[in-house]
């Protein structure tokens, strides 16, 4: 008896240690909480002090503070115009405002997702609703850095491909696209088979198709961005406006 009740509890053991292995690999891609600055709460970094929020350094050119927020990344990488970043995006669930001084970015070679050590620094801001590109200004390979003397509004950082904001003309692609802007669907005249793929501002898959009609009816006012792989795997992005 005292075997069988022994035997049960080696039972129970596992199965505890099992569940928790598997809620933990479950969550090695979710989105995770890095930093909590509460309500009634700031953190200050001096003009000689760095914050580093899990490879993002903060280092302010005068005192600064941040107020009411949340930093969270997530380990998948973002859309820049249909172009994707590396595998690693932080976000603030308010803007991080008015920030001067210098943001380094840190990454590992399997975070890379394709891209090479030129890689540019990538910033979203909600009061522009766009993405802003920076160049990295210094010499290490696995560090991205800029430097901002005007205040900037902190939303999503990442780091993608140089120029992955770069819009190209449709009919030097040879591609056409109508009408545009749009209330109700746009039509992609091109002979061979695409691979087509919509972004919203934030560089959020909306939707994927190989139909060269898209109905966009149900969508949103504002800008979008379509993204065209054709069988030789060319990439195009083009700029969408949905009325």
């Amino acid at each position: 008896m005292k075997k069988t009740t022994f035997q049960r509890k080696q039972y129970v053991i596992k199965k505890l240690l099992i569940f928790m292995i598997v809620g933990f690999v479950s969550n090695l891609n979710a989105q995770t909480t890095l930093l909590t600055v509460g309500s009634s709460g700031t953190v200050t970094i001096s003009s000689e002090g760095t914050l580093n929020i899990s490879g993002l350094e903060l280092s302010p050119s005068t005192d600064f503070t941040i107020n009411q927020t949340q930093v969270s990344v997530d380990l998948e990488a973002t859309s820049l115009n249909g172009t994707p970043s590396m595998e690693r995006v932080y976000s603030a669930d308010s803007d991080i405002q008015d920030f001067t001084g210098t943001i380094s970015y840190s990454y590992a070679d399997n975070e890379m997702n394709g891209l090479t050590h030129d890689a540019s620094l990538f910033i979203y801001d909600t009061a522009s609703s766009a993405w802003m590109e920076y160049p990295d200004t210094d010499s290490s390979e696995n560090i991205v850095t800029s430097s901002f003397d005007s205040p900037l509004q902190i939303n999503l950082v990442t780091v993608g491909a140089p120029g992955s904001l770069s819009v190209q003309d449709p009919m030097a692609s040879g591609i056409k696209i109508y009408p545009n802007p749009s209330s109700s669907v746009i039509n992609i005249d091109y002979t061979e088979n695409l691979e087509l793929t919509l972004f919203n501002i934030l560089g959020q898959k909306v939707l994927s198709t190989t139909s060269k009609t898209i109905n966009i009816s149900n969508l949103e006012q504002g800008t979008y961005f379509l993204s065209t792989k054709d069988s030789n795997n060319n990439i195009n992005n083009f700029k969408i406006i949905k009325r």
